[in-house]
């Protein structure tokens, strides 16, 4: 496991401090993990345990960390998509661990890492509706938030598609793009833009900014790719061996030491016009 002594200690500073102009100050409820244990089987060693986290309303908080230290099993126990063995949950004061699964999804959106196969042979547009709550929305309110969401994840010309017929990666967005539509306070995604190309990762993730920012949602998001964490995210959690074992704004966790503890020598961390960037180093051999 990494020692936290590898990292600069890091103040948690309200979103944006430092990092995003203008961005707006988090609110003091939001979601509150304390304690957070859990394991794939009953009786099972824990895959995480002692995990505390904190995500703001208007901020964008990244997970990083290496294969298999607990980053999917972490959101998965916050969804309900797994039961957590030990530990609290609580979104604005809401207990998520004492409330039933329809509750929990109003308040938590979970975009999972890999195609969940729910909606597959419905349209876009079908598949995209399905966590709308049709006894509350009409039909028109429905369809315009639909088509609104499909537009900006450049799906606009596809929603009378079957989602099957789709590629990977626009099958990625019909997830996203499922999730955003139902406007939950609080949005879970699982490497979101791992199956996206360059062009549609930088609009995803600008969307889910701008959502965060504007309508004030707290955002909880793993990633592998430092760079869009960099870019992106107003705090890092990075998790080890399935604990935090770091936390702070980007530009403070995520330097050469983070990176060589963590994956060892494989890049450098330089600074270019105020912005940081990981850059894979060259092997030997290598021209």
């Amino acid at each position: 496991m990494v020692a936290v002594s590898a990292f600069h200690e890091s103040e948690i500073l309200p979103s944006g401090a430092g990092h995003h102009d203008a961005a707006p100050p988090v609110d003091t409820d939001g979601l509150h993990v304390r304690g957070l244990a859990a394991a794939h089987r009953r009786r099972s060693r824990p895959v995480i345990e002692g995990v505390d986290v904190d995500v703001g309303r208007g901020e964008i908080v990244g997970v990083l960390g290496p294969n298999g230290c607990g980053k999917s099993t972490f959101l998965k126990s916050l969804c309900g998509v797994l039961r957590p063995t030990a530990g609290t949950i609580t979104a604005d004061g809401v207990d998520l661990r004492a409330v039933s699964p329809a509750r929990r999804a109003e308040v938590v959106g979970y975009v999972p890492q890999h195609d969940d196969g729910v909606g597959r042979a419905l349209t876009v547009a079908e598949s995209m509706s399905l966590a709308l709550d049709r006894r509350r929305l009409g039909p028109d309110e429905v369809l315009e938030r639909v088509l609104s969401i499909a537009d900006r994840l450049g799906l606009a010309g596809m929603t009378t598609r079957r989602a099957h017929q789709l590629s990977g990666g626009q099958q990625q967005r019909v997830l996203i793009g499922r999730t955003l539509a139902a406007r939950t306070p609080y949005l879970l995604l699982d490497e979101p833009v791992s199956a996206l190309d360059l062009r549609y990762q930088l609009e995803t993730m600008e969307l889910l900014a701008e959502l965060v920012r504007e309508r004030r949602v707290g955002a909880l998001v793993v990633l592998h790719d430092l760079n869009l964490a960099t870019a992106f995210c107003d705090r890092v959690v990075v998790m080890d061996g399935g604990r935090v074992i770091a936390e702070g704004r980007p530009d403070t966790v995520v330097d050469a030491a983070f990176v060589e503890e963590l994956y060892g020598r494989v890049a450098d961390v330089v600074d270019v016009d105020g912005a940081r960037y990981v850059v894979p180093a060259r092997r030997n051999g290598g021209t």
